[in-house]
């Protein structure tokens, strides 16, 4: 995933309506459209700030408090990862 351009994305996203963002986000990832939905809908993030939260995760220069900080920060970010944790618990 490190070869993603993040900020294209965002951009994209924000144009994007839900259904065209739900495939997208589910070709990058091993969710399908129904999960994806559901944590979106679940965290009540928008599509562009749902990107800015994967582009943080996937920052492997930063640390795991500087992530936190910066997810944190994003509207409904945290909602989004605990709906993503429920997912796998």
């Amino acid at each position: 995933m490190s070869d993603i351009d993040w900020d294209n994305l965002a951009n994209q996203a924000a144009a994007q309506t839900d259904a065209e963002f739900q495939t997208t986000i589910a070709s990058l990832t091993r969710m399908n459209i129904t999960e994806i939905d559901q944590f979106i809908k679940e965290s009540q993030i928008t599509n562009a700030n749902a990107i800015k939260v994967l582009k943080e995760i996937n920052d492997a220069a930063a640390s795991n408090t500087a992530k936190a900080d910066a997810i944190a920060n994003i509207d409904n970010g945290v909602k989004f990862l605990v709906s993503m944790a429920n997912k796998i618990v």
